[in-house]
């Protein structure tokens, strides 16, 4: 957490610096008379590096090497003239792309430090609920695996799509609470991880893709049995979180003919789901209004 706490300090000591400089470059005696576009860049390029999915992920050398050509591109394709006293100022054009880099170096530090707090929150809350729960994307050659077995001998093949409901507004118990929180979130998703891995076989291939939801392909399972798991998993996280959940099945080879194909369709459906529960909710606001109109 130190180190998170200083690389928001540090952007924060190069933000004020930045904008400190603004405001006296565009003086009636400009100290260094940065070009208008500068400013642009770096407020632009901190926001979208500290919030870019997976950026921590990529080496700084090649982040730094991006907006380096980035800002070379601008300044080849803006007109100085219109923003800076100078066309060609070389000393100042280098101090603009030295502050740059800085301004991004920054950003990355604070990204990563992010990273390495929500991973640490992870681990944390997966240590509390411990489930078999893998990433959608290190699944990958299992999934390929029961894809091909399934096209090969002609066996049953299934995908259960699980996530929470997006509608569901309804009180919880005090855990789930505080779920908006990203601590809670964390431990929320951690503990619905461990409720479906009790409730899946061990030949099901358990995952959660980049939107936490729950991804569960089945072997030797068709679409009807698949549903009797959905509806088993969802009557297990309501009774033992207060949550709602909702999901959609898709089978192989009738629904898709592979992975991919598969999970758009299982998403299509959880849509319809989503919107149709939606309405649901919308009549029963309605009708409870109309009723205490009714008593009044």
């Amino acid at each position: 957490m130190t180190n998170l706490k200083r690389s928001i300090f540090w952007l924060g000591v190069y933000l004020v610096a930045i904008l400190v400089l603004a405001q006296f470059d565009y003086s009636g005696a400009p100290i260094i008379n940065f070009a208008k576009y500068f400013y642009f860049l770096v407020m632009f390029a901190m926001p979208l590096t500290v919030f870019m999915p997976g950026v921590s992920k990529v080496n700084i050398g090649v982040l730094l090497f991006v907006w380096g050509c980035v800002y070379i591109v601008v300044l080849e394709l803006a007109d100085r003239s219109l923003s800076a006293a100078l066309q060609n100022d070389f000393p100042v054009i280098l101090l603009e792309l030295i502050l740059l880099e800085i301004g991004v170096w920054f950003s990355y530090q604070l990204a990563e430090g992010i990273s390495h707090a929500e991973s640490f929150m992870e681990t944390m809350a997966i240590s509390v609920f411990p489930n078999r729960t893998e990433s959608i994307d290190h699944a990958t050659p299992r999934i390929n695996s029961e894809i091909m077995r399934s096209r090969r001998y002609h066996r049953p093949l299934s995908l259960l799509l699980v996530q929470l409901d997006p509608n569901d507004d309804l009180p919880a118990p005090e855990m789930i609470q505080v779920v908006k929180s990203d601590l809670w979130n964390h431990f929320s998703f951690a503990r619905i991880g461990q409720i479906v891995d009790d409730h899946a076989r061990q030949t099901d291939i358990v995952m959660r893709d980049h939107k936490n939801r729950f991804v569960i392909l089945c072997p030797e399972t068709d679409s009807k049995e698949s549903e009797q798991l959905g509806q088993r998993i969802g009557k297990a996280v309501e009774d033992k979180t207060g949550l709602n959940v909702i999901w959609s099945t898709v089978g192989f080879p009738d629904d898709a003919l592979n992975f991919g194909d598969l999970l758009q369709s299982a998403q299509a459906n959880l849509a319809k789901v989503a919107s149709g529960k939606s309405k649901n909710l919308a009549v029963k606001v309605e009708l409870k209004h109309e009723d205490a109109e009714e008593v009044r």
